[in-house]
């Protein structure tokens, strides 16, 4: 699959059904969710969806337990995600709100609202 063109500053907010499309292969991505378990290169994110996706990351990688993040990476053609940044958000962080605001963010009926400007 060829690598889209991206907007600077852009990236969509994905779960792991959409990251499973396919679609974003080559983009830079944003999950959501938490850390199932890490080997130093290699993350078991677990997406807001509830799938996990792969996430390939430094043997410095560290996230506390039970904090939802961000993760920021680039996806690649296999499905997996190059780790590229974290963002904490917290113990309390909505997982199924945020994925309910990804159905909705990805319906077509609202593509106008969630396009880049």
């Amino acid at each position: 699959m060829s690598q889209q063109q991206q907007e600077d500053g852009y990236y969509p907010r994905l779960n792991s059904s959409l990251l499973s499309s396919g679609r974003h292969a080559g983009m830079i991505v944003s999950l959501v969710g938490k850390v199932a378990s890490s080997d130093g290169s290699v993350a078991r994110f677990l997406c807001a969806d509830g799938g996990v996706v792969r996430v390939l990351v430094e043997p410095d990688f560290s996230v506390g337990p039970n904090v939802a993040v961000e993760v920021v990476g680039a996806a690649n053609e296999d499905g997996t995600v190059q780790h590229f940044v974290t963002r904490e958000l917290g113990s309390d962080f909505d997982l199924d709100v945020y994925n309910k605001m990804l159905e909705v963010q990805h319906d077509p009926r609202f593509a106008e609202y969630f396009t880049p400007i």
